[in-house]
């Protein structure tokens, strides 16, 4: 689900700043969003793809973002100059895959190359780079040394330490902030999004936006108490606790979306730890720490080896009971 948005709310300066550039004729080949997850940024890079497209050649001050055909093309990956880079979905394994590697990235070169419209600007969107394997990553640094021309990358990066420095020192890095709670707030209103306790989702959620929404359409608040408790006193885990979890799990979901489950369950974790550590009680601290690594491990080989979803829980509960 893409944000919508009037405009670049909450990071209306990064805007200022590309539209300079963009007046001087200085706009860089490859640009870095740099900032926290679901703050954004990707719907940044998709109005100021929007803006190139409509802009480029005549920058207006008074521009206003509309959601126009561009707009809605660049959202739907159907307009022609433009080519957004993500994890490609595997129809047989219900999810997307782990990486992006060399060869799901090959479409760039080819994209460049397309002589069709020639002289008009053409946008690659990295969606997000943090996914990307060495070997794509080093594929990626290739071509932003050697820029076609009328280029420009927009690489999408969450997590600073997973990004190639040659990459960085190539590129124009713009670093978004989280969302203060009035933007965040507004944000969540014009997306339908309904939620009495904003302040609650915003602390759980760090201001990332999908998380939020994903916490609102699947209902996790209804459980959000209980696993808090089961956090707080391990000793609460009965014997069945396991299999009400994956009961809620297969009632609200799919297999699809077990990424956002699996989300929550760790944003509750990180929470609760930040909680105990602001009230000092210390003694479930290092056991919580352990158990939210324990389960980041344990889904990602999942993933990888395409595991039985049920018994990723079953055997978070039975740690989180015993660590």
């Amino acid at each position: 689900m893409e944000c919508q948005t009037q405009n670049i709310l909450g990071h209306e300066r990064n805007f200022i700043r590309l539209n300079k550039l963009i007046k001087k004729n200085k706009l860089p080949n490859s640009i870095i969003f740099q900032g926290s997850k679901g703050i954004g940024k990707t719907t940044s890079a998709y109005r100021i793809a929007q803006f190139i497209f409509e802009q480029k050649n005549n920058p207006s001050d008074n521009y206003v973002f509309t959601n126009s055909d561009i707009y809605q093309k660049i959202c739907n990956n159907s307009y022609p100059n433009l080519l957004i880079i993500q994890k490609p979905w595997l129809e047989d394994k219900k999810r997307f895959k782990n990486q992006i590697h060399k060869d799901d990235i090959s479409s760039v070169k080819r994209f460049y190359l397309n002589k069709e419209g020639t002289g008009q600007y053409r946008i690659c969107i990295i969606d997000n780079i943090d996914d990307f394997s060495t070997d794509a990553s080093n594929s990626l640094l290739k071509l932003i040394e050697e820029p076609p021309k009328d280029s420009l990358f927009i690489i999408i990066n969450h997590n600073k330490s997973r990004l190639l420095k040659t990459i960085q020192s190539r590129s124009f890095v713009l670093n978004f902030s989280n969302l203060k709670i009035d933007d965040y707030t507004h944000l969540l209103k014009i997306n339908n999004c309904r939620f009495d306790n904003i302040g609650k989702l915003y602390d759980l959620t760090g201001a990332d936006l999908q998380s939020s929404f994903d916490y609102v359409d699947n209902d996790f608040d209804s459980i959000d108490d209980h696993f808090k408790s089961l956090l707080i006193d391990p000793l609460k885990i009965k014997i069945n606790t396991a299999s009400h979890y994956v009961t809620f799990f297969n009632e609200r979901t799919s297999l699809e979306n077990s990424d956002n489950f699996i989300n929550y369950l760790l944003l509750r974790i990180k929470m609760t730890i930040l909680e105990l550590i602001r009230d000092k009680k210390t003694p479930n601290i290092f056991k919580l720490i352990k158990s939210y690594y324990f389960l980041d491990k344990v889904y990602k080989n999942q993933k990888i080896f395409n595991l039985n979803f049920d018994h990723i829980l079953i055997k978070f509960f039975n740690y989180l009971k015993n660590a």
